[in-house]
């Protein structure tokens, strides 16, 4: 529980020091790990990511922890980019696996209207899981989600009832 809470106050910490620098160097970018993997990949062979190598890179990555040689070089490459101050994390090319990097709103009307959207989408969304809470359950255990029913909370209560 300790490290979920490292985690959650600083997200690019981990047990493993080379784990962080890779999430370090993901952070500087501002791209996802996976898309630094695939970076890494690109520089090292001077070639994409084959399909076929994806799952089992990124798995052996994710779940064993082990972390391919060039993605350390590449993450510490990053790293020593920064600290010279001469870092561009907006450059194109390391954003060449961000689909919407660059996308630009181009007038304050978009703008407004994008967020209009937003808010409506959260609006409803927090109305309707309200409103199935209070139709659908019979008394919830509490006022925040999960709505779990009092019933399967506190059967001690609810057994003399049957």
């Amino acid at each position: 529980m300790n490290g979920l809470l490292k985690t959650l106050v600083k997200p690019d910490w981990d047990d493993d020091p080379q784990r962080s620098e890779i999430l370090d160097a993901a952070n500087l970018l501002q791209i996802g790990e996976f898309q630094l993997i695939q970076l890494a990949y690109k520089v090292w062979y001077m070639e994409e990511l084959p399909e076929h190598r994806i799952d089992k890179i990124f798995s052996e990555y994710m779940v064993t922890g082990i972390i391919p040689i060039w993605v350390t070089y590449y993450a510490r490459d990053i790293i020593k980019l920064d600290k010279a101050n001469v870092l561009n994390s907006y450059d194109v090319k390391y954003h060449v696996y961000d689909h919407e990097f660059g996308a630009y709103i181009y007038n304050e009307k978009q703008r407004r209207n994008r967020g209009i959207l937003y808010a409506t989408i959260v609006i409803l969304v927090f109305i309707t899981t309200h409103y199935m809470a209070a139709n659908y359950f019979e008394e919830p255990a509490g006022f925040f989600p999960p709505y779990i029913e009092k019933s399967v909370v506190f059967p001690e209560l609810y057994n003399n009832k049957k």
